[in-house]
């Protein structure tokens, strides 16, 4: 299978490196819209597009149009309108794939398995924070929030959000913010998203709150906690049973094998259109809650 890239940046080099390791792909190509080059340089039928943001919409339906078959980094798509309109130009047997990168996480997965340990999930609480990678046309809820989306779509099943309530400060010349707390009802459960890159330390946590036990994931240790046995005698036990597990995944290289095999096998992915749909919906929905 041959691939081109498009987009030679900080994610477009990681991209690159995961490529070259996978047996199907036999010939990649690189274009880098900052060097000059367009989309009408593209030479191969299967691209990876690994370009800002804001320009997904406009490429993917141009590259769409040529009859290719797509990888697109997430998000797809600003807004649900254009998800829609991206997924009405789909043609029959064309892949398209977004990169919803931690539904190839096994991290995840496990999280998932542990989930009836703990019993009725009744909050759970998602940090994502870091100093930069400062985008300036865009947020940290297009920039950071789609991956917590698509986890707790993943985790809950997906469902509107509803009573959402958020704060967010601007600290920079940015036009949109550059923090954002996001707390909302998600399928009866409560959830609270904290986003930032203006933070002085990266961190990567998910904790899940139980009536029987928690998980606490922490992405930066590839570890995830499970603490059971948290009650004794209708009291809070202070000694509770906690058992670690370390997870080791290369999710940028699961999802990237998924995509060549969806091309193969004309299967539909797991982060398709539809999937992308739905986080742009919850993605608009967290948008109009700022006060």
């Amino acid at each position: 299978m041959q691939i081109s890239l498009v987009g030679a940046g900080y994610w477009g080099s990681k991209l690159q490196k995961e490529l070259e390791t996978i047996s199907n792909i036999d010939a990649i190509e690189i274009i880098d819209i900052k060097d000059g080059k367009t989309l009408k340089d593209i030479n191969y039928n299967n691209v990876v597009l690994a370009t800002p943001a804001w320009d997904h919409y406009k490429q993917t339906m141009e590259l769409l149009a040529q009859g290719k078959n797509l990888y697109v980094e997430k998000p797809l798509a600003l807004t649900k309108h254009e998800c829609v309109d991206i997924k009405n130009k789909i043609k029959d047997k064309q892949t398209l794939m977004v990169g919803h990168i931690f539904l190839y996480n096994d991290r995840v997965k496990k999280i998932k398995e542990l989930l009836p340990r703990i019993g009725k999930i009744l909050h759970i609480e998602s940090n994502r924070l870091n100093w930069g990678r400062y985008q300036k046309k865009i947020s940290t809820l297009h920039s950071l929030a789609p991956h917590d989306v698509s986890i707790i779509h993943y985790l809950l099943g997906y469902h509107e959000f509803q009573n959402i309530i958020c704060i967010g400060d601007n600290f920079s010349d940015n036009i949109q913010n550059d923090r954002d707390e996001y707390s909302f009802i998600c399928n009866d459960v409560s959830v609270k998203f904290n986003l930032s890159w203006y933070y002085p330390k990266k961190i990567r946590t998910m904790s899940i709150t139980g009536d029987k036990g928690l998980i606490f994931w922490d992405e930066e240790a590839k570890t995830i906690e499970l603490t059971t046995n948290i009650w004794h005698n209708d009291r809070m036990n202070y000694q509770p049973t906690i058992e670690t597990f370390a997870v080791e995944s290369n999710p940028l290289r699961n999802e990237l094998k998924e995509f060549v095999d969806c091309v193969i096998t004309k299967r539909a992915p797991i982060t398709d259109v539809n999937n992308a749909i739905q986080v742009a919906t919850n993605l608009e929905l967290l948008s109009k809650s700022f006060i």
